[in-house]
This record gives structure tokens, sequence and C-alpha cells, in this order.
């Protein structure tokens, strides 16, 4: 693999954990924004506390969602390797599992760590699509080109 292409590799690695983290940093601020008694009413409002929440949620996520991604995106591209036509479900799958994984070994391994846990039910499902998104993105930026001409056998 030349320098050129392996730089490439990395910097959709990072726009991949920017995105996720970005998203999914939005989607866990609002499920505890949910979860307040008081919860702000207006869209100003809750803008103003989406704000507020994120510098204390991004660093613990991006920091998860890098350690996830270095494991688990290699894992999608051998597989997609063999599953072309489902590709982009692989990585999608790859960057949420990475994601689940990486909260079971922090809340087993490190629970004085202050990491919020996105919740039950649709919370977890929406912070997961979220990542997803960002891991889909970089099976989507790293696909290989397709081959053109005759293929005659494979």
């Amino acid at each position: 693999m030349s320098p050129v292409a392996i730089l490439r590799v990395a910097l959709f690695y990072l726009l991949a954990v920017l995105l996720a983290t970005i998203l999914g940093g939005l989607a866990q601020a609002q499920i505890e924004l949910a979860g307040l008694a008081d919860a702000p009413a207006t869209f100003g409002e809750r803008l103003a506390a989406t704000w507020q929440l994120l510098p204390e949620l991004l660093p613990t996520l991006a920091a998860m969602l890098a350690a996830a991604f270095i494991i688990t995106l290699p894992i999608a591209e051998a597989l997609a390797r063999i599953f072309r036509p489902w590709r982009w479900l692989l990585f999608g799958v790859a960057g949420a599992a990475g994601l689940w994984a990486a909260y079971r070994v922090v809340d087993g391994f490190l629970p004085q760590l202050a990491v919020t846990t996105p919740g039950q039910g649709w919370q977890w499902a929406a912070v997961l699509v979220a990542v997803a998104i960002g891991s889909w993105l970089f099976g989507h930026l790293t696909r290989p080109r397709a081959r053109r001409g005759l293929r005659v056998l494979g």
C-alpha cells in the first residue's frame, strides 16, 4: 500500500470517528435532556442546553469510538471482501457493535469512569444508529473501485 493510500485511509478513519462522535453526542445529549425533570421547553433553550452537555460527552465518546473503530472497521473490511453486496450493512453493524462492546468494557472494567449509558430501547438504538452512520461513511469512502471490462472466470 502506498503512503498516499495509507494517509487517505487514516483521514477517512478520522472523518468517520468525528462524524460518529458528533452524531452520537447529539443523540446522547437529547436523551439526557429528555430525562430531566425540568426539561427545556423551547427550541432555543434545548439548543443551549445541548451545547452545555456536549463538552462533557464528546471526549469520552470520541475515545471509545476511536478504540472501537480501530478494531471493528478492519473486521468489516475483511468481511466485505467476501460479502460484497452487503458492504454498507457490514460497516454500519461494525460501528454499532463496536460502540456496544466499548460501553460493556467500560461499564465492566472501569466503573469509576464517568460515562453515561445511553438508556434502554429506542434511546440505545438512536445512539447506535448515529454511530453506524459514521462507520458506514468510512465503508463508503474506502470501497474498492469497480472493475471494468470483461470478467471471464471471476
